[in-house]
């Protein structure tokens, strides 16, 4: 398989004093989107964090997609991921049904359990019953998105003869996609239900792990008797086109590590346990865990990874660490211009 669409993702780092006020915060990211409209890109995904400025300051991802759903015109729109545990399905259908309807079926619907360990504390769920509640909930909202009433009875969940409005425009459902990292049976539930798969290639201490994780998936989709040329791989990556690997380097890694801190200082107590691992910026830019370099050196990386993995989508993150909003524009546009066309 071959990378065959190219998207952007929004995990917005908010760093104020850089950013400015959050209205303008906001007006940056809409423009950026109606660019990458023009310009092309397959697709747009938004993330949901809450509690703290990495990515709590888009905490329900609905809203915000509803606001660019009408002004793009073919850009689809994608959330990465709902962290289904922290809600209530039937509202999850209901809100994300929404941005399918408002965006005349532009919706691809991401799914996951979360990174973040003290969303779930702040938000009084449990962590340990995430995977359970994940299962459940996407159950519920097929249903919901079905033309025939909920009727579920879980043990987390239960929904008797609800009719859930409205219903998507796309049939039978929106695309689903699992965001997968951390265990084999998030892969392997995917591979199992045949839902698209999106990934963070970086993270992984060793370069063996994520393609053995992908195979899961492949061998579950087959043992499913699915077809596994029926979904996609997306893998998602930090992007910055320059005109040579130093330059990169120089401009990106301050905002690199600003996008580092603000992570870190969500949540001080985390641990990057098991499988993943963080990188200084410097040999993030340098050693390709960054899709970053002159535009040759960026189409290689992607090709490197997608062979590596299994990858058929690149999703980046454009504009991150309070990167001005100029800068984060050249960048799309370079990566667009200069990138694409070598993968045509």
């Amino acid at each position: 398989m071959s990378v065959t669409k190219f998207g952007a993702h929004y995990l917005p780092t908010y760093v104020p004093d850089l950013d400015g006020p959050v209205t303008e915060f906001y007006q940056k990211m809409f423009g950026q989107m109606e660019e990458m409209d023009r310009l092309g890109y397959d697709h747009i995904w938004v993330t949901e964090h809450h509690f703290a400025n990495y990515g709590g300051q888009l905490p329900h991802p609905p809203t915000f997609m509803s606001a660019i759903a009408r002004t793009t015109k073919n850009i689809r729109l994608g959330i990465a991921i709902s962290v289904v545990p922290l809600h209530n399905p039937v509202d999850l259908a209901e809100s994300y049904a929404m941005v399918d309807v408002i965006s005349n079926g532009r919706l691809d619907f991401g799914v996951g359990k979360g990174s973040e360990s003290h969303e779930y504390h702040k938000a009084g769920v449990d962590q340990k019953e995430a995977g359970d509640r994940m299962y459940e909930s996407v159950e519920v909202i097929r249903q919901a998105w079905s033309n025939k009433p909920v009727n579920f009875k879980g043990k987390y969940y239960s929904v008797d003869n609800v009719n859930v409005l409205p219903k998507p425009v796309q049939k039978p459902l929106p695309p689903i996609w699992v965001g997968c990292a951390r265990t084999e049976e998030s892969f392997t539930w995917a591979g199992k239900n045949n839902f698209h798969l999106m990934t963070l290639p970086y993270l992984y201490k060793e370069p063996g792990l994520l393609p053995k994780l992908v195979k899961l998936y492949r061998d579950a989709q087959k043992a499913a008797g699915h077809d596994p040329a029926s979904t996609e791989v997306l893998g998602k990556f930090h992007i910055y086109v320059s005109d040579s690997l130093d330059k990169a380097v120089d401009d990106a890694a301050p905002y690199l590590q600003n996008y580092f801190d603000v992570h870190n200082d969500a949540d001080p107590a985390r641990k990057e346990l098991g499988l993943m691992t963080q990188r200084d910026p410097k040999t993030q830019l340098s050693q390709g865990f960054v899709l970053a370099g002159d535009p040759q050196r960026v189409a290689d990386t992607i090709r490197k990874w997608a062979d590596e993995c299994g990858l058929t989508t690149i999703s980046g993150t454009f504009f991150f660490g309070g990167m001005p909003h100029e800068m984060a524009l050249k960048n799309i546009r370079l990566f667009a211009d200069k990138v694409v066309p070598l993968f045509k």
